[in-house]
């Protein structure tokens, strides 16, 4: 599943102040919270991105150009990479004589063979895993096939920038954290979570492409509308572990920067920022002012 593979890995808002009416946008969003001593800019980001597709703008540029420090979802350095890879495969296999397609209804275990053969998949290995980890390799494969990149990803991007200007970066989550989200989904959910993302493989490439474009025009109120038959699909405990519970610890953490100084730049995927119960909602539901949509 498209969306919560790039809602949870490492897989967008107004105007800063003066910058052109909503109808005239055409780049991802940017919010902006302020006070006496900080500004905070909140950016939702896809993970993987066609190498040619146009997201920088004007705000994106003025706001990261301004900050003295990036936040991200997590740590995707090659060392922190390689140890999440690691634990996910830990965490990610079967028991030792248990297959994957044993779970599986019939139709789902045609499903999981069609998808291994279209994506060039080991369909043995897939078999050993557990559901969510097999998703997870299904939605990255797809979205490889259609032609995204993972180095054209915006944090891929914002990290080398970073890196080379001298900015400061951290993070909201450990890379542990981001895989345990996955492994302590109940059996059901893994299950579901499976479910969607085979139904994702086999509708092809055409979600993937509409979601992408409405992000990268800022069109918030469409990708909102284009994930939430997909969360309602996956149930609302994926939700509340992919999703809900994450945004309100990072609701939490924005806040508590705001008794500090500084200019920060904070990106995370864009899931997280539209949408009822999101990083933006429960930022505003504290009384915090957050312009943006």
């Amino acid at each position: 599943m498209r969306a919560l593979f790039t809602a949870l890995l490492t897989l967008t808002a107004i105007a800063l102040s003066g910058c052109a009416p909503p109808a005239a946008r055409q780049e991802p969003a940017v919010w902006r919270i302020s006070d006496a001593d900080s500004e905070i800019w909140l950016y939702g980001t896809v993970h993987l991105l066609p190498p040619d597709l146009r997201w920088r703008g004007p705000r994106f540029e003025a706001a990261f150009a301004a900050a003295d420090e990036l936040v991200l979802e997590t740590d995707a350095s090659d060392q922190a990479s390689a140890q999440l890879a690691a634990l996910a495969q830990q965490l990610g296999a079967l028991p030792e004589g248990e297959r994957l397609s044993q779970r599986l209804s019939p139709a789902e275990r045609t499903a999981l063979e069609q998808a291994a053969n279209d994506l060039g998949l080991d369909l043995s290995l897939l078999d050993r895993q557990r559901p969510w980890l097999t998703a997870l390799q299904l939605s990255y494969a797809a979205a490889v096939r259609a032609g995204h990149r993972p180095e054209a990803g915006v944090e891929t991007v914002l990290v080398r920038e970073a890196q080379a200007r001298g900015l400061r970066m951290s993070f909201l989550e450990t890379p542990e954290r981001q895989v345990r989200i996955l492994a302590e989904l109940s059996p059901e959910d893994q299950l579901r979570f499976l479910a969607v993302t085979l139904n994702d493989v086999e509708g092809g490439a055409d979600l993937m492409t509409a979601m992408d474009r409405a992000w990268a025009r800022g069109d918030a109120d469409t990708l909102e509308n284009l994930l939430e038959p997909q969360w309602r699909a996956a149930g609302g405990g994926v939700r509340e572990a992919l999703i809900l519970r994450r945004n309100r610890d990072w609701a939490d953490q924005i806040e508590a920067r705001l008794t500090g100084s500084g200019r920060v730049f904070i990106a995370v995927g864009a899931a997280h920022l539209v949408g009822e119960d999101s990083v933006v909602d429960l930022l505003r539901e504290r009384g915090i002012a957050v312009e943006g949509p």
